[in-house]
């Protein structure tokens, strides 16, 4: 071995450092999973507008990644015509103290009354905005966002990213105690609209549990997901997905504790090609080892979050 080392420094220097670095990254995912565990769609409360949308399609013969089945998705311009189907899912969950979402001072806009801080939609719009703050920490924000105003909870209210590229937009605001589902048809023209159709959960709100929730939704850049297409028509096995739809939640379990979820579904094309016949479904989607990645992506914009409510240092 020492003969090794002194033959080959660079070689030997290189694989130290991949075991150093995949020790780390092993031990931090670990403990990303133990603090942010996962949970499956009907883990979710009944009230969940992503569990909604889910559960309502019509299932297919194929698995998104996370769950053991999928739906298909209708366009959002035609509620008749199944383009789309959910191709990820992962739901994170912790339990947290109320009074850290109840103190934590998110922007307030012009038209917003001085709330109950004890309500749970406002302890989700505080859950989101401590999300959104999180995040601002990163690199991201500074080569993706663009012209972001500030926090408001109108629906279509531009929340990160670009508004006529790759951003995320809020699709709006549900609460099962004050009877207020997600109403897509309160959305108003933007540059950049739903990947596919978004049921309302009016008829699922469940007004025997304290929760409420708000969602967005975002787009993936066109010209990414262009070539990727166009890769795939000559035998790349994988898709990019086109978008997608995310939801913060809130239940009371206690005078004293909330139960905080963060909820993402990922949508890809059914007929990606504008030439193809919709004779034939191309159920194509994003490689393992990159959804993986994009829920490790999460849960540290989660655990970011958290640190943003002062719940762990």
């Amino acid at each position: 071995m020492t003969s090794f080392i002194s033959s080959r420094p660079k070689l030997a220097g290189a694989l130290c450092l991949i075991t150093v670095g995949g020790t780390v990254l092993y031990l931090g995912k670990r403990r990303l999973n133990q603090l942010c565990p996962r949970l499956s769609v009907t883990d979710l409360p009944r009230s969940s507008a992503c569990r909604k949308l889910v559960e309502e399609g019509e299932s297919v013969n194929h698995t998104a990644w996370g769950m053991n089945k999928s739906t298909t998705l209708s366009s959002w311009s035609d509620a008749h015509n199944q383009t789309h189907w959910v191709t990820s899912f992962a739901a994170l969950q912790t339990e947290i103290p109320i009074s850290s979402l109840a103190s934590y001072e998110k922007v307030i806009t012009k038209n917003q009354t001085d709330p109950e801080k004890s309500d749970t939609l406002y302890l989700a719009q505080n859950l989101l905005a401590a999300f959104l703050n999180g995040r601002a920490t990163g690199l991201e924000p500074r080569f993706l966002d663009k012209d972001v105003p500030p926090l408001s909870f109108t629906p279509g209210s531009h929340l990160f990213g670009q508004s006529t590229s790759m951003g995320a937009f809020l699709l709006g605001s549900w609460s099962s105690l004050k009877a207020i589902s997600v109403q897509p048809d309160a959305l108003p023209s933007t540059p950049l609209m739903p990947v596919s159709a978004f049921p309302s959960n009016s008829d699922t709100i469940d007004n025997q549990a304290d929760a409420a929730g708000t969602v967005m939704y975002w787009m993936f850049p066109r010209g990414v997901v262009n070539s990727l297409d166009k890769a795939a028509s000559y035998g790349l096995p994988w898709r990019a997905m086109d978008g997608g739809f995310q939801e913060y939640i809130v239940e009371k379990v206690s005078d004293e504790t909330a139960r905080v979820t963060y909820v993402m579904v990922e949508c890809g094309n059914l007929y990606p090609s504008e030439s193809s016949s919709k004779s034939a479904r191309d159920y194509k989607k994003i490689p393992w080892l990159f959804y993986e990645l994009h829920v490790l992506y999460a849960q540290i914009l989660w655990y970011k979050m958290l640190r943003q409510l002062g719940v762990w240092s």
